[in-house]
């Protein structure tokens, strides 16, 4: 989802890595093999964490860690490795049927390649002697949406979907639908607007966009308003920008994208149910010729079309921009002077369909210590912890922590956006070389808004390309 703010090389680092591991992972994906979780499994003295740096806010739950020893016993190890570097590591350690890790982070998009490699959760969930204090991991709190986007799958067919993700998640509705739980949901990421409070409400502001429009300057709702607010707040005298955009080749842009379609009635997830390309379509035509005459329009910042998360971050923190897209809170620089900071979901268009996608913490297929790796992943991710751990800013998954911060919060404000963004947000289509997918889109992204390729030639182009990497792939 959503991860790294530095990681402008990603999709070309690892466009082939998913493909190439994929194929021995389908090989090797039984051989761990489940059995019955025992209540009486033996103590281990130590369990072997494997898990992402700041992508999924690692100070967050190392700050749990002399709690969990305290609670269990157990030493926590926790392995972090930046991005790229963990994706390699994680496919790796199952190619190999390697034990050495109790519990591995999952990000979204691999999900769909490693789910037979994952300890299926329901016989754990669902065993009240693993979950003292806690009948069934009390699952049904988690926002469904982010949970049965996450951690819900048909091991024989990853590309399905469960077929209700807005009903409360229920272990034994998920198995007799013939799905499982392959992990718990930790960091949850979605695309939330952030714009300078303090120029929306600047009574000069204020006068001089009623006077242009004749209407008063409020934070954009929809799409074609966001549009003007950023012709607005493009003021050379003021070094201001309207808003970003970050349509450089890499995830950012397809996840830009994908909003933006699934507001215009798409289908968000890029892919449909049978392995077809779903973008090339009159919504994503709409959508991606709204993004790339964004882009040229001379209200975003130069450089934009080269842009990444980083970027737009560092160019709203630094003043340059009235408004952002981005999947995190964030803060202005001392010199900003008086400027202040406000947010609100995504603009729509015919619907809500911000980007979303969550990491979750999985237990290895080949652990030795199955049944306290779940009970480990069970307390890390319950409401008391993740509720802990907004302290450190941590996205939750779970509705009560959202429901439970208070409004004296600092980041209340943003906690309040990202909970009503991840209820509505539209994650990505569950394919095994969804990174290749997700680089065709980019560059498709990218072609129009540099004006290299007419939007409909854009998408046409990419959807071929995409078509191709899906037959490969086996869909």
């Amino acid at each position: 989802m959503i991860r790294s703010l530095s990681r402008v090389k990603r999709s070309r680092i690892v466009a082939g890595l998913g493909a190439a591991l994929t194929v021995t992972l389908l090989a090797t994906a039984c051989t761990g093999g489940s059995s019955t979780p025992s209540t009486a499994a033996a103590k281990p003295t130590e369990l072997r964490m494997l898990y992402t740096t700041d992508e999924a806010n690692s100070a967050a739950v190392a700050s749990l860690v002399p709690q969990f020893k305290e609670k269990f016993g157990i030493d926590l190890k926790i392995d972090n490795q930046p991005y790229d570097a963990l994706q390699q590591k994680v496919f790796s350690e199952f190619a190999s049927s390697s034990s050495y890790y109790d519990i591995v982070v999952v990000d979204t998009p691999w999900a769909p390649a490693l789910v037979q490699n994952l300890e299926p959760l329901s016989q754990y969930i669902q065993n009240d002697a693993l979950n003292p204090g806690s009948p069934q991991s009390n699952v049904g709190d988690f926002i469904p949406k982010v949970f049965y986007d996450t951690a819900v799958y048909n091991a024989d067919s990853p590309i399905k979907r469960y077929p209700d993700p807005t009903a409360k998640p229920d272990v034994s509705a998920i198995k007799n639908a013939g799905f499982d739980v392959y992990g718990m949901p930790i960091q949850s990421n979605v695309a939330v607007m952030a714009y300078r409070s303090d120029l929306f409400n600047d009574p000069t502001q204020k006068a001089n966009f009623k006077a242009k429009y004749g209407k008063d300057l409020t934070v954009p709702k929809t799409w074609d308003d966001y549009a003007q607010v950023a012709g607005f707040f493009t003021q050379p005298d003021k070094k201001l920008y309207g808003t970003t955009a970050m349509a450089g080749v890499g995830d950012w842009a397809t996840d830009d994208f994908k909003t933006l379609l699934a507001s215009y009635g798409g289908d968000g997830t890029l892919a449909d149910e049978s392995g077809k390309p779903a973008f090339n379509t009159p919504e994503g035509t709409q959508a991606l010729d709204y993004y790339a005459k964004l882009a040229q329009s001379g209200h975003v910042p130069p450089g934009s079309t080269s842009a990444d998360w980083g970027t737009t971050a560092e160019s709203f923190g630094s003043g340059l921009t009235a408004m952002t897209i981005n999947y995190h809170d964030l803060k202005l620089a001392d010199n900003v002077n008086g400027g202040t900071i406000g947010y609100a979901p995504v603009p729509t268009a015919k619907a809500a369909g911000p980007h979303f996608g969550t990491w979750m913490l999985s237990v290895n297929k080949n652990s030795k210590n199955k049944e306290w790796a779940y009970q480990a992943i069970s307390w890390l991710t319950a409401a008391e912890q993740q509720t802990t751990m907004t302290a450190k800013s941590l996205h939750p998954s779970r509705a009560s922590v959202f429901a439970g911060i208070k409004s004296d919060n600092p980041l209340a404000p943003f906690y309040d956006t990202l909970g009503k963004s991840l209820a509505v947000g539209v994650g990505r289509a569950r394919l095994t070389n969804y990174t290749e997918v997700s680089h065709e889109v980019a560059v498709a992204v990218n072609n129009a808004a540099t004006g290299a390729s007419s939007p409909s030639d854009a998408l046409k182009s990419a959807s071929d390309k995409v078509s191709a990497l899906l037959k490969s792939a086996g869909y």
